[in-house]
């Protein structure tokens, strides 16, 4: 097959486009315009639907690209990606318990200042319910958005930037991905939702991508960041504080960020 050149030398920007308009463009069918815009509440029915959504853009979008650029042979290496799993166990304590321990840090640094942080889980009458849910999400999301940000865009970007600059892009545009999600203003009227926007999609999420990123480096192996994805989406879905007012949501989310890049400096330079 023919390659052209658009295909190659745009690709990235085509993968960006086409991740957020089918994403975003699934998420109008599924919520409708109001809870897309943040007018509607979205009922919990839609969840599934809503994940589903999500995971279409960036897996499709991944999987296209990869074809365009690299025909049946891109679509093998990814296989080949997807499979490798025989590296030092050291990349699998990383990939599933950063977000855990670190999340779990944050409540006990802000336990000396408050008592009015806990996770979702200590709040929750259906605990078992929690966790399968959690999971369950976090392998769905995983899975499926990792072909596309780490199968596609972090390689073609590492060609040019370095760890941290590929990281802080993907995740920036990662964290506007979600942007539809978090549209409805805080109900304690606490923080506007201009700060609470930019707090929610662009902290946690560039700095866990940075992490994300070297990880791949180190390793060339998508299944441990499929991983990476699923702890990290489990443990925000299970360890997310109970409590989420606006600025509750703002502490706990910059005291977690700071953590991660904290981490990421000290384990990075031992590595």
């Amino acid at each position: 097959m023919h390659h052209t050149n658009f295909s190659v030398r745009h690709s990235i920007l085509l993968y960006f486009l086409l991740t957020f308009l089918i994403t975003w463009a699934a998420l109008v069918l599924v919520m409708g315009w109001g809870g897309f815009t943040g007018r509607e509440a979205v009922g919990e029915d839609l969840m599934p639907l809503l994940f589903l959504a999500m995971c279409a853009g960036p897996s499709l979008s991944g999987l296209i690209c990869m074809y365009l650029t690299g025909g049946q042979a891109g679509l093998r290496d990814l296989g080949v990606r997807l499979r490798r799993w025989q590296v030092p166990l050291r990349w699998y304590l990383i990939a599933l318990f950063t977000a855990p321990v670190l999340m779990l840090l944050v409540y006990f640094i802000l336990s000396v200042f408050s008592d009015g942080f806990s996770p979702t889980i200590l709040a929750s009458e259906e605990v078992p319910l929690l966790l399968v849910g959690g999971i369950a999400g976090g392998l769905l999301a995983g899975f499926f958005e990792e072909i596309g940000w780490t199968g596609f865009a972090v390689p073609q970007l590492r060609r040019h930037f370095s760890i941290l600059s590929a990281g802080l892009l993907v995740g920036a545009l990662w964290g506007l991905w979600h942007l539809p999600l978090f549209t409805v203003p805080d109900p304690s009227g606490e923080v506007p939702l201009g700060i609470l926007l930019p707090v929610k999609l662009l902290t946690i999420l560039p700095a866990f991508r940075v992490a994300m990123v070297w990880v791949y480096d180190h390793t060339k192996s998508l299944l441990v960041v499929i991983l990476m994805h699923v702890s990290l989406t489990a443990s925000t879905l299970i360890l997310q504080p109970a409590a989420a007012t606006g600025m509750h949501i703002v502490i706990f989310n910059l005291t977690m960020t700071g953590l991660v890049y904290l981490a990421v400096w000290l384990v990075g330079t031992r590595t």
